[in-house]
């Protein structure tokens, strides 16, 4: 493990991510117009590219362009056993549906199923897959994640991951959007709970990651799957509580997590060694 090639792409990644995001609040300092909710969201997408970003950098300056080129074909990577695409695929319909039901039983009514919703589905994708997965995975999976693994085990190397993670979200926290606790009263609880499902999140993409061989595109698809949560948008009544709704969530995917943990330990003993 390279310590300096850690610190340096943390220092790019969180540099460019929050002199970005700090710019676009000060656009909000003055009240949430149209006019400064736009520049912020051009902030906003500009600074989530900060990982990304940092990982082409860090590796090129570090490995070369030998390095460079390894790490962009695990965008590639597309060959993974049948248990992670079904991962990818249920796992957000599990936690979600947990959530509704929770929704259902201790908030209120969770209102009609829209059907015709399924043609908006294409386009949340998009949206989702450019507010986040295209500009964090090759950093976090990418680089982060197996630099880690060469001197830390699967779930040491995920937690630490998971806690970057959270605390690189932070100027989001004072945003209106952009975390499951933006535009709300920042309170301890729901800070832990966001913080569990970051960590879940991140022990999960190690396992899908680790069992793909190294597959950044795999543990994009992930985390495209669980931000768009499809689950919802058949569900129009609950599209204001959207960010409870994922914070109910959490228990099943704590559960989930756990569950995973005691049964792989996060990691594949026939995975190939990650190098570069």
């Amino acid at each position: 493990m390279k310590t300096v090639k850690i610190i340096v792409y943390l220092l790019i990644a969180f540099t460019w991510s929050w002199v970005n995001w700090f710019t676009g609040l000060q656009y909000l300092s003055a009240g949430n117009n149209d006019k400064a909710i736009g520049h912020f969201v051009t902030f906003f997408f500009i600074g989530v590219y900060g990982p990304a970003i940092s990982s082409v950098i860090t590796t090129l300056y570090f490995d070369g362009l030998k390095g460079l080129v390894g790490l962009l074909k695990r965008l590639l990577v597309l060959k993974a056993p049948a248990k992670v695409y079904l991962a990818i695929i249920l796992l957000p319909v599990f936690i979600l549906a947990s959530a509704i039901g929770l929704y259902y039983l201790f908030v209120g009514q969770i209102g009609r199923v829209d059907f015709t919703a399924i043609f908006a589905v294409p386009g949340l994708l998009l949206v989702a897959l450019l507010a986040g997965p295209l500009g964090e995975e090759l950093g976090w999976r990418g680089l982060l994640l197996p630099e880690l693994q060469k001197k830390y085990s699967a779930v040491v190397s995920s937690l630490i991951v998971g806690i970057i993670w959270y605390c690189w979200h932070i100027p989001l926290f004072f945003a209106p959007f952009g975390t499951l606790v933006s535009g709300a009263p920042l309170t301890f609880f729901p800070l832990l709970v966001y913080l569990v499902f970051v960590i879940c999140l991140a022990l999960i993409n190690t396992w899908l990651f680790n069992n793909s061989k190294g597959s950044v595109l795999i543990t994009i698809l992930m985390h495209l799957s669980v931000n768009a949560g499809l689950l919802l948008l058949f569900f129009p009544a609950l599209k204001d509580n959207y960010k409870l709704l994922y914070l109910l969530a959490t228990p099943a995917l704590l559960l989930f997590t756990v569950w995973l943990g005691w049964k792989t330990a996060f990691k594949n003993k026939n995975a190939a060694p990650i190098s570069g």
